[in-house]
């Protein structure tokens, strides 16, 4: 639904397309990775720990897909992430069946806002302390179903996972942006929901 922001402008309401975004092992999400149980610690209060179960030649990743899409409508995912060990490299993807070449790398050890796959508009790192980035990714859909992939990446553009890749992640959101963006949620004063 859409609502009248403050500034005047027509926005959409506080919304969230993932299940349990604060839990990777959740209802909804489904593992090509290593997380360990929830601790605390996080801007957000908790966190988890993950990890590539073993060095392979595919993806270390979490994922929800199969979320309804608006095709044309511009989307948001993103995951407030910390380094703990390894290379350091974490991926956001916007999962999308009418397309592929959806994902944006962060290098969350060093701070630096890597390259990103030609569908995707814009990608980038707020700064949330004590080592935790806001990291997200933009783009518009070209299909009608699609989701969100978390990766934990070797390097810059890579996929393959490390198992000595050790990357925090203490909540998600996938949400459509367009219409001037999102109202944040009211209950909180923050866009998390």
């Amino acid at each position: 639904a859409t609502m009248v922001d403050s500034d005047g402008l027509l926005k959409w309401r506080p919304h969230n397309l993932l299940i349990s975004s604060e839990d990777v092992t959740g209802t909804g999400w489904t593992q090509q990775i290593g997380v360990t149980s929830t601790a605390t610690g996080s801007p957000f209060g908790s966190y988890q720990s993950a990890s590539p179960t073993s060095t392979s030649s595919t993806e270390a990743q979490s994922y929800q897909i199969n979320k309804p899409l608006t095709s044309g409508a511009t989307y948001v995912a993103w995951s407030l992430a910390k380094y703990s060990a390894g290379n350091g490299w974490f991926s956001i993807s916007l999962y999308d069946t009418g397309s592929a070449n959806n994902r944006g790398w962060f290098d969350l050890q060093n701070g630096v806002v890597g390259s990103k796959d030609t569908n995707i508009i814009d990608h980038g790192m707020i700064d949330y302390g004590d080592g935790w980035w806001f990291c997200y990714v933009s783009k518009a859909a070209a299909s009608t179903s699609g989701g969100i992939n978390l990766g934990v990446t070797t390097a810059d553009g890579a996929t393959d996972g490390n198992s000595g890749d050790v990357i925090l992640i203490a909540g998600s959101q996938f949400n459509r942006s367009d219409l001037g963006g999102m109202v944040n949620n009211p209950d909180t004063s923050s866009s998390y929901v």
